[in-house]
């Protein structure tokens, strides 16, 4: 079978199942312009095997067939990763959050250290330093189980390996300028460390994770900076080795002690920290330092806009972002915007569609549907439309699930014309040439379909056999809505037995079978 994804204005196609010579991990990737005649459901498009209506997925043969006729120039690129970081996510901080310190032993030697936030110890140190914020003693157990749990996470994600010993103020990545890094895992199989002297620079909406395989080693008078809406509350360093921070050095980040036992974070005079030591089990060392931890990060939403097919201004409306509306201009078939500093909530985007278009799918990476899309503090949702031009005279056909309540998890699978399985706010659209077409919905216990509604006057919803019929005129885009009640089914009455009715022989039988119990019983009451 032929799998394709939108990829820019290309489609990058996959063979599954299909045999390959001298591929890597079975999958043959290929690129090629978007000519075909495709068939959507979420992200994934197929290849129609019925050429009269796209509506099933055809097979390994079949939709190498079609390929092979419909598809001019195509040319085969093996697929390869950019250079460029991979996507990460911030671990669960839990008990540690807002704990500025986490250690076994805290040194304190200097006065002048304000720690602003909440810090934990067994022994504590000989100058106290100025905490706003609560002292605990000794360190909560959970702050341990929280901090190996955050840590084991970070570790468990893919990173970009910068080599050996690294100088972090001189690595480029993709090309820009040395020290600037977006969001991603940076790893290396040494220490890092950043230059006397020189910044850093964390550039972009993202999160940050810098795994040295040896020690952290910030230099004096060095700089850690953000831009671009990082926050320093998603910067995460996890070196296998100690810490130390230079005098006078500017740092952003949380720190994790390094996993040899007695590790510890230490800094210099005068240093600054915007983030948190974390050592618990361990010692961190101060000296006429600020040390703050860092605010929530805000939420942020992005919609991405794909166009298969061409380029056009696509309109969005939202009841809970601003502006409303917005305009997304596609150009080479994609465009995105981003809404930042968005104070946790529940969140909406809708898009009008164009005349001419259809409107394939509509997706959150966070499972919600862009009618409520649930934003907590700094999480980064991203919600994808895609749209299909349309040929001459074709149409789409479109399922879309509701749910009573409202936003449950439960997928309802589809079969039929319309094929797939979604969740409460999500659709599925084929397009199609005109005709009839129909989907089925396959019940589930302990939900009711309560109702199938189709937006145009000749198509029909059936709850009796949980169909949609559809029937789609040249450039017509019909939707039929599913919508499922949760709770038991009821199941339908059984009718009552049927009384049986004696024929008039039956009758005649009956009444001398009586006549004898009767002659028989007053026989033998009489020899009695």
């Amino acid at each position: 079978m032929w799998i394709i994804y939108a990829h820019n204005h290309f489609l990058v196609t996959v063979c599954v199942d299909c045999i390959v010579s001298q591929v890597s991990h079975g999958i043959k990737y290929l690129f090629l312009p978007l000519t075909s005649k495709v068939i959507r459901m979420d992200s994934k498009i197929f290849f129609t095997s019925r050429p009269e209506h796209t509506g099933h997925v055809g097979s390994s043969d079949h939709g190498y067939s079609v390929f092979r006729r419909t598809l001019v120039g195509l040319c085969i690129v093996w697929f390869v990763g950019s250079a460029s970081a991979l996507a990460q996510t911030a671990p669960d901080l839990g008990a540690t959050s807002p704990f500025a310190i986490v250690s076994e032993t805290f040194v304190n030697t200097t006065a002048g250290t304000v720690v602003n936030g909440d810090v934990c110890f067994t022994t504590g140190p000989a100058v106290a330093p100025t905490i706003n914020g609560t002292t605990a003693t000794p360190c909560p157990p959970q702050t341990g189980i929280d901090q190996n749990d955050a840590l084991a996470d970070l570790n468990s994600q893919s990173c970009t390996s910068l080599g050996a010993a690294v100088a972090l103020d001189t690595i480029a990545i993709g090309g820009g300028p040395p020290g600037v890094f977006p969001p991603g895992c940076y790893s290396s199989t040494g220490a890092m460390s950043i230059t006397t002297g020189t910044t850093v620079t964390l550039d972009g909406i993202g999160v940050y994770i810098f795994r040295p395989g040896g020690a952290l080693d910030p230099a004096a008078d060095s700089n850690v900076v953000i831009a671009g809406g990082a926050c320093a509350n998603n910067i995460f360093w996890t070196p296998i080795g100690g810490t130390t921070v230079g005098a006078n050095a500017n740092f952003i980040g949380s720190i994790f002690r390094g996993t040899a036992a007695g590790l510890s974070i230490t800094l210099g005079n005068s240093a600054t920290l915007l983030g948190r030591a974390l050592a618990f089990g361990s010692t961190v060392t101060t000296a006429n330092n600020t040390i703050t931890v860092p605010a929530a990060c805000p939420g942020t939403l992005s919609v991405v806009k794909n166009s298969v097919g061409g380029d056009d201004a696509f309109e969005f409306t939202s009841s809970t972002l601003t502006p409303s509306p917005f305009t997304l201009t596609t150009a080479g078939g994609t465009a995105t915007t981003t809404f930042t500093d968005l104070i946790p909530g529940t969140f909406d985007v809708a898009e009008t569609v164009l005349a001419g278009w259809a409107l394939t799918s509509q997706t959150c990476d966070n499972g919600n549907a862009p009618s409520a899309i649930t934003l907590g503090a700094g999480d980064m949702v991203t919600c994808t439309f895609e749209n299909t031009l349309l040929g001459a005279g074709q149409g789409s056909i479109t399922v879309e699930k509701q749910t009573l309540p409202d936003g449950s998890t439960q997928s309802f699978s589809f079969s039929g014309d319309v094929v797939g399985s979604i969740t409460d706010g999500n659709s599925l659209t084929v397009l199609v040439d005109p005709g009839t077409y129909t989907s089925t919905e396959a019940l589930l216990a302990g939900w009711n379909l309560s109702s199938i509604v189709c937006d145009d006057a000749n198509s029909t919803g059936d709850l009796g056999t949980a169909t949609a019929t559809f029937i789609v005129e040249a450039d017509e885009l019909v939707r039929c809505v599913f919508t499922n009640t949760q709770g038991a089914v009821v199941p339908p009455l059984i009718p009552p037995t049927a009384v049986p009715v004696l024929t008039r022989s039956g009758l005649v039988i009956m009444l001398l079978a009586m006549l004898l119990i009767v002659a028989y019983s007053w026989r033998h009451t009489k020899q009695n």
